[in-house]
């Protein structure tokens, strides 16, 4: 099952107003796109969290969408609020698991110098971080490990090989198995859509901070 949403000149004035503090748009909105929060949570890692909190999570995070949200820079709503609900879902998950001591995939908290740049940044970010936090656990580690997503730099896949207690090669199967399974749409779907915001330069540079490349 998909999900889909086209901006029209109607529903451009809704959001214009929802952001002028009208709150019969904003609820109408909200409404209106419940079912991309259902569908996003739906692909989403939830750790501890039960179904109905991860919701709510993405419901603040489509709120958060609504009201940020500009119809003139040319991409559809559900490109642009995926990818927040994701992030507040993430932040959420990831919360809860620090609450109970099973961080899996920490993150570091981005910092803003150029609003435009390191939002994106930080969306593309996210949408990494809650891919890999989909993969079974194994997996999960292997690649958070290797590739420095848990903020230590990077690992060699002989130091994780010795680590697990198996070989070089036995690593080196599974993270391969992650990375094709990372490549499929069901897991990329919002770094793909990042991608056709005409982003791309943009889109490497982050990966490449994170020490990924694609």
């Amino acid at each position: 099952m998909s999900y889909s949403t086209t901006i029209h000149s109607q529903d451009a004035n809704l959001y214009v107003q929802a952001q002028g503090g009208d709150a019969q748009s904003l609820e109408k909105l909200m409404c209106m796109h419940e079912g991309l929060v259902h569908h996003i949570v739906r692909q989403q890692w939830r750790g501890p969290l039960s179904y109905e909190q991860t919701i709510h999570a993405g419901r603040i995070g489509l709120w958060r969408a609504v009201l940020g949200f500009d119809p003139g820079r040319g991409y559809a709503f559900s490109t642009y609020a995926g990818v927040v609900i994701a992030r507040h879902v993430w932040h959420a998950v990831r919360y809860a698991e620090k609450e109970e001591g099973t961080v899996l995939v920490p993150a570091p908290s981005p910092s803003y110098v150029d609003p435009w740049t390191e939002v994106l940044a930080e969306e593309v970010q996210t949408a990494l971080y809650a891919m890999v936090a989909r993969l079974p656990a194994s997996q999960r580690w292997i690649v958070c490990t290797y590739y420095g997503l848990d903020g230590r730099g990077g690992c060699t896949l002989a130091e994780l090989g010795r680590r697990r207690g198996c070989s070089r090669q036995a690593i080196h199967y599974h993270l391969r198995k992650a990375l094709i399974a990372l490549r499929h749409p069901a897991f990329s779907a919002l770094l793909r859509a990042l991608l056709d915001r005409n982003s791309r330069a943009a889109y490497l540079r982050a990966l490449r901070a994170q020490g990924m490349q694609p």
